[in-house]
């Protein structure tokens, strides 16, 4: 039965009205190149090609076995392209950088999909802003999550990006907190607060105004359960967007609330879905994205 390689051998010698000239191109030697068409000839019980000192031509059958092998070569590298396209838009795999804002939600849409994609994994990495802004264009990340100005974004070369939501700074607090039953707080009844920080978190212009001493923060963590259970049981704040948290069991039994900043209008934060020009989206990230903006949505 004519094999892969077999068919590669009759195509080129074809071409080349050489076996020699074909054995070179194909980095073969002439008797090995020589040695499987005549076993292929054999096989099929026919004659390919006709020798001669001219040069090598195929015979009547000979044309028609090359003609099948030239459909059946195209057959397969048209199958490879397929497989690789197939294997390429459902990539099982998403690496995915995100500000803390949305960790929350992201973890909460990973469960949901991979219940409904078995093998589907993920790598999840948490940074402030300014890390993932340097450090995007570094990793084949598929795409990452972040809050920016549209200024800060129109500098980087290679990124394009797509506005999710215009959002707002608030603090979370537990039943210990004075200000728990408060509606809002303003920035200067904060000013001696105990903090719980993220260690990823950039709220540069609200700490700037608050001006916290060492003394003030307890802990800064990137462990969101660790934070979470020091400002469930102590009088502790965490700064956090609006939406991070909102349809979390903790804020829909009670034991934290989110409450805005007075000054909110002050600190208005767009939040941004950013992805390298220079990398489409594969079928899975498309999918996952689209689940992802769902719950976004429900979470504001």
């Amino acid at each position: 039965m004519m094999n892969f390689e077999q068919m590669e051998y009759i195509i080129n010698v074809a071409n080349e009205m050489s076996i020699s000239k074909a054995a070179v191109k194909l980095f073969i030697s002439n008797s090995g190149m020589s040695q499987s068409i005549t076993q292929l000839e054999n096989e099929l019980g026919i004659k390919i090609f006709n020798r001669s000192k001219q040069g090598v031509t195929p015979t009547f059958e000979g044309k028609i076995v090359i003609s099948k092998a030239i459909t059946l070569l195209n057959t397969i590298k048209e199958l490879n392209k397929e497989i690789f396209e197939y294997k390429n838009n459902n990539q099982a795999h998403l690496k995915i950088l995100t500000a803390p804002a949305f960790t929350f939600i992201l973890q909460e849409t990973m469960v949901k999909f991979n219940s409904e994609n078995k093998d589907i994994t993920f790598e999840l990495i948490e940074q402030n802003p300014t890390e993932i802004i340097q450090n995007f264009n570094k990793e084949n990340y598929d795409f990452a999550l972040i809050p920016s100005s549209l200024e800060e974004l129109k500098k980087e070369k290679n990124i394009r990006f797509e506005h999710i939501h215009t959002g707002h700074i608030c603090i979370a607090v537990g039943k210990n907190s004075p200000f728990y039953h408060h509606d809002y707080v303003t920035l200067s009844a904060l000013k001696d607060s105990k903090l719980v920080m993220y260690n990823s978190s950039d709220y540069k212009k609200v700490l700037k105004l608050t001006k916290p001493n060492l003394n003030q923060v307890l802990v800064r963590s990137n462990s969101s359960s660790l934070l979470f259970k020091l400002v469930k049981e102590s009088q502790a704040i965490l700064f956090l967007h609006d939406f991070a948290i909102k349809n979390s069991s903790m804020v829909l039994n009670g034991d934290i609330k989110i409450i805005p900043l007075k000054e909110e209008k002050h600190f208005p934060v767009d939040f941004w879905l950013i992805y390298l020009e220079t990398k489409n989206f594969t079928k899975v990230a498309k999918e996952f994205i689209d689940d992802f903006l769902d719950n976004f949505k429900k979470s504001i």
